[in-house]
């Protein structure tokens, strides 16, 4: 009988015999095949400190997004909604110019953010701030749909305006709320 010291001794032993590439046998015992390729394990103040200099990293991301993000940012995010469902209203080559627009402009709102905090902050990130931007975005097909009601009329359409008028507001109000959510969640994960 084949005595081991460990399971995975036994595992690796039956897994030599049966023909497979030796990086698949190696990568079953993590500890081992790590040490046996030259790398060092970390160690728990090394761990510790590596923590921390996250925690602060997030803490002064925090404050460099509350103090550097103007309220006209908000309006411009808003102002790309609504330009989003006036095209749903438009007729054409107009439909693809305001999608255009929309899009030129959510890109260099983009770049602004980058220029201004170092990083992109993804809009689609875990967390409180997903449930926000899911009910952001089915409001703004929502009222793309409304402003499409009127298609038949001449551009541009009651509905089309009054539902552009809605989603300047919402994009507006969203993006301050989108913002504060996101500012709470990093203070709280820097554990101010």
């Amino acid at each position: 009988m084949d005595t081991c010291n460990k399971p995975c001794d036994n595992l690796l032993s039956i897994l030599e015999n049966d023909d497979l590439q030796n990086w698949k046998v190696r990568s079953i015992d993590f500890p081992h095949w790590k040490d046996m390729e030259g790398y060092m394990m970390i160690d728990r103040n090394d761990a510790a400190g590596a923590l921390g200099a996250v925690q602060d990293a997030r803490g002064r991301l925090a404050s460099i997004q509350d103090s550097a993000c103007p309220a006209w940012r908000h309006i411009a995010f808003g102002l790309v909604e609504a330009i989003l469902v006036l095209g749903f209203s438009a007729h054409g080559l107009l439909t693809y110019i305001l999608y255009a627009l929309a899009l030129a402009m959510a890109f260099a709102l983009m770049r602004r953010d980058k220029r201004r905090t170092g990083l992109r902050v993804n809009g689609w990130r875990r967390g409180r701030t997903l449930v926000l931007s899911i009910a952001l975005c089915v409001s703004i097909i929502g009222l793309g749909i409304w402003a499409r009601m009127d298609f038949q009329q001449p551009f541009p359409t009651t509905s089309g305006l009054v539902a552009a008028a809605i989603a300047l507001a919402m994009g507006t109000l969203g993006s301050v709320w989108w913002q504060r959510i996101y500012l709470a969640e990093l203070r709280e994960q820097a554990g101010a």
